[in-house]
């Protein structure tokens, strides 16, 4: 579903399904949602976008490059088992020490050289990875959660281009009509509806 808020934190959270969702939330660590929801997964390609740029501003450490090539292999494992299929305790509990054993090598590495006043997200970055090690591994631990919130993204992502181009409001509720009726759309393509049947129904 779509909102449209003129402000983020709790005033953009309030009148949204996520005000009172009870389920799993995935985002790219967005602080306030933190205190919504039962459960949170970090967004893991918001994560391994964070860790490239780390790569490319802080090329002499090596953590990001180890973090970068662990997480893609624990997402390729999840993604290569079979529908109704689990993570194996074992081969999760390996991914776990492993996790560790960077985080303690970026401690080290930052504690070695501190991070420079110029760049700091790399710092910054391990220090969230480090705090919430169980948020960024959620996924392998409940097959109901998905690693990245790239769906709602990709979802986004041609209104997103369209608006750069072409797109202008004249106020704020024009902007939430718009997010309603792409809602629709959306929970219509889900339910495998036919679009303009279902459509021309709602205008007639």
């Amino acid at each position: 579903m779509y909102f449209s808020r003129p402000k983020k934190g709790h005033e953009g959270v309030k009148g949204t399904v996520a005000e009172d969702y009870q389920g799993i939330l995935v985002h790219d660590h967005e602080s306030t949602i933190y205190k919504y929801g039962s459960d949170h997964q970090e967004c893991m390609a918001h994560v391994q976008r964070y860790l490239k740029d780390s790569i490319a501003n802080e090329p002499e450490r090596t953590w990001n490059k180890q973090m970068h090539s662990l997480i893609q292999e624990m997402i390729h494992y999840r993604n290569s088992l079979d529908a109704g299929g689990e993570c194996e305790e074992s081969i999760v509990s390996r991914y776990e020490e492993r996790y560790r054993e960077v985080i303690e090598k970026a401690k080290e590495e930052y504690e070695s050289v501190p991070a420079s006043d110029y760049y700091r997200d790399g710092y910054n970055l391990y220090l969230r990875m480090d705090r919430q090690m169980r948020n960024h591994l959620l996924f392998l631990h409940d097959m109901g959660v998905p690693a990245s919130n790239n769906a709602a993204e990709r979802n986004l992502r041609n209104y997103k281009r369209k608006q750069k181009q072409a797109v202008t409001f004249r106020s704020d509720q024009n902007h939430d009509y718009l997010c309603k009726g792409m809602s629709m759309l959306v929970v219509m393509r889900q339910n495998e509806q036919n679009l303009f049947d279902r459509v021309s129904k709602i205008l007639d």
